[in-house]
C-alpha cells in the first residue's frame, strides 16, 4: 500500500475521537473543528480541506493568562507522524494543570516588609477561592527568580525601578503596589488591583502583532523564509511566504521544543496551500558555514545538512543562514547609510551572545561561519563575577554585553551597533560604558532591538533573493 492509499484511509477525527479521556471533555463543534477542554487550557483541532490533500491546525490556548502555549500545522500524510504530534499537544495541554497557579513575585528593598504583605495576600486569596500565590524576595534577586513567576509585584519605595524592570522583562506583568494600599496592607485591593491590571495586560497582548518590514524586497520569484528562535521555555519557528513585495502568507510555530520534523511541517503545508516555492530561505542558530551546510544545531538533534537533505527531498534550492547575521542583514535594509554595522544579541538569562557582522555592506561569515561566535573567547575575558551570574543583574548584564561587542567594535569600527538584549534596552548606558574604553568620537550609533524577528525574516528573504541572482 502505498502512502496516499495509507493517508486516505487513516480517518484522524475518528481517530480522535476514539481516543478521549478523563483528562478533558471533548466537544465536536462541527465536521472541521474539535476542542479539547480542561480547568486549565483549550485545545483547538481545525480540519482544513484542500483540493490534494487536508491541513491539521493544533493550537492550546491556557486559562490562566490567555495566553497560547502550543501552535502548529501540517499536512495529514502520514498516520504515526500526525498521531505523534496529538500527543505531544496532549501533553502540553495536560501539563497546564502545573502552570494554574498565577504566581506572584513581590519585592522590596530587603523583602521583609513585602514578607508580610504576602502572607496577607495568601489568606486573602484562599479566603476568595483564588489560585494565586505570593512570595516576596529583595530586589536584588528578582532576575534569578523571575522565570518561575508570572507578576511582579514591587514595592513603593523601589518604584524607581518600574521602568526598567518592563523593558527588561517585556513578557511579563510588572506592576507597583500602589503607595495608600502598600502603607495599609490592603491586602483585598491589592488583589483587585492584580486582576484589573492582568486584563488590561492580556488584552493588549493579543493585540500585538508581529512587526512587518518597513520596506520592499522585491523579485518575482515565490520566497518562503523561515525563522527558528530558541529560549529555555519554548521553541519559536517564525516563516513567511513573499513574492515581489507581497507577503502571501506568515505565521508562528509555537512548541515546547522543536525537531527537524517541524520544519518539513510548515514546507508541506505551504506547498499543499500555493503549489510551488522558488526558494526556502532557513535562519537558525548554530554555525553555519559558507556553503550554507549546517554544522552544529542547537535544539538537541545531530549536525546534518539541511540544504542537501531538503533540496533532495522537495526539488527546491534551499538557503541556510545563522540567524544573527540574517537580522544583521535585515537591519541593514531597514538602515542602508551603514556600511559597516554588528548585531548583538543577548538572550535573557543566557551568559554568551552571538552576533552578525557586516563589513563595507558584506555580511562577514568567516572560515567555516565562525565569524560572531563569541563562546570561543567570551570565557576567557576577565568579568567582576561568573558569567551566568551577571547576566542575571542590570549591572552584570550591562558589563556581559560591552564586553562582548568591544572586540569587534575595535576591530572594525562599525558605523551603527544594533543590540536586542531585553536586561540592557538603555542605549545610553551602553554609549557611557564603552566610553570608558573608546574615546566618544569613536563610538557608532546604538539601536536597541525589542524584537529581532521581522529582521531576520526580511534577512533571510535577502540572502535568497542574492543567492537567486548569482545563480542566474
Amino acid at each position: 500500500m502505498n502512502q496516499q492509499e495509507s493517508v486516505f484511509h487513516f480517518d484522524f477525527k475518528a481517530w480522535i475521537l476514539e481516543h478521549s479521556t478523563n483528562d478533558y471533555n471533548i466537544k465536536l463543534e462541527n465536521d472541521d473543528h474539535i476542542q479539547l477542554l480542561t480547568e486549565y487550557g483549550e485545545a483547538s483541532i481545525q480540519f482544513t480541506q484542500i483540493e490534494e490533500g487536508t491541513i491539521v491546525e493544533f493550537s492550546i490556548i491556557s486559562k490562566k493568562d490567555e495566553s497560547v502555549k502550543f501552535y502548529l500545522h501540517f499536512e495529514l500524510n502520514d498516520e504515526n507522524h500526525a498521531k505523534q504530534l496529538y500527543d505531544e499537544m496532549i501533553e502540553t495541554l495536560l501539563n497546564l494543570k502545573n502552570e494554574k497557579t498565577l504566581k506572584v513575585l513581590l519585592s522590596c528593598s530587603a523583602g521583609l516588609t513585602t514578607s508580610m504583605f504576602a502572607e496577607e495576600l495568601n489568606s486573602m486569596a484562599e479566603m476568595l477561592g483564588l489560585d494565586y500565590h505570593f512570595h516576596a524576595i529583595s530586589y536584588l534577586s528578582i532576575y534569578e527568580e523571575v522565570d518561575q513567576y508570572d507578576v511582579i509585584l514591587i514595592a513603593p519605595q523601589i518604584g524607581y525601578m518600574l521602568n526598567r524592570l518592563k523593558e527588561s522583562l517585556p513578557e511579563k506583568l510588572v506592576l507597583q503596589i500602589p503607595t495608600a494600599t502598600f502603607a495599609s496592607y490592603d491586602a483585598l485591593s491589592a488583589i483587585q488591583f492584580v486582576q484589573n491590571e492582568l486584563n488590561v495586560f492580556y488584552t493588549h497582548k493579543k493585540e500585538q502583532k508581529i512587526k512587518e518590514s518597513s520596506h520592499c524586497i522585491e523579485y518575482k520569484k515565490r520566497i518562503l523564509s523561515i525563522v527558528i528562535s530558541l529560549n529555555k521555555a519554548q521553541a519559536k519557528i517564525f516563516y513567511r511566504l513573499k513574492e515581489k513585495c507581497e507577503v502571501i502568507d506568515s505565521h508562528l510555530i509555537i512548541k515546547p521544543s522543536m525537531n527537524i520534523y517541524d520544519l518539513y511541517d510548515i514546507i508541506d503545508t505551504i506547498l499543499l496551500k500555493y503549489s510551488y516555492v522558488d526558494i526556502i530561505g532557513i535562519a537558525t542558530p548554530g554555525i553555519i558555514s559558507d556553503d550554507n551546510q549546517l554544522k552544529n544545531l542547537t535544539y538537541k538533534e545531530e549536525a546534518f545538512n539541511i540544504k542537501e537533505e531538503f533540496e533532495k527531498k522537495y526539488h527546491i534550492d534551499v538557503v541556510i543562514c545563522n540567524n544573527a547575521n540574517a537580522a544583521a542583514i535585515g537591519f541593514s535594509l531597514e538602515h542602508p547609510e551603514y556600511e559597516n554595522i554588528i548585531y548583538h544579541s543577548q538572550q535573557f538569562g543566557f551568559g554568551v551572545g552571538g552576533q552578525g557582522i557586516i563589513v563595507n555592506k558584506k555580511l562577514i561569515l568567516g572560515k567555516n561561519g565562525v565569524a560572531g561566535e563569541l563562546k570561543y573567547f567570551i570565557h576567557r575575558m576577565q568579568f567582576s563575577d561568573n558569567l551566568h551570574k551577571l547576566v542575571l543583574t542590570e549591572q552584570g548584564a550591562l558589563e556581559v554585553v560591552t564586553k562582548s561587542i568591544l572586540p569587534a567594535i575595535c576591530t572594525m569600527g562599525p558605523e551603527a551597533v544594533a543590540i536586542c538584549s531585553p536586561m540592557t534596552p538603555n542605549m545610553e548606558e551602553i554609549k557611557s560604558k564603552l566610553n570608558s574604553f573608546i574615546p566618544e568620537e569613536f563610538l557608532p550609533k546604538f539601536y536597541y532591538i525589542k524584537d529581532a524577528s521581522s529582521y531576520m525574516l526580511d534577512g533571510t528573504t535577502q540572502l535568497c533573493v542574492n543567492y537567486l541572482d548569482k545563480k542566474s
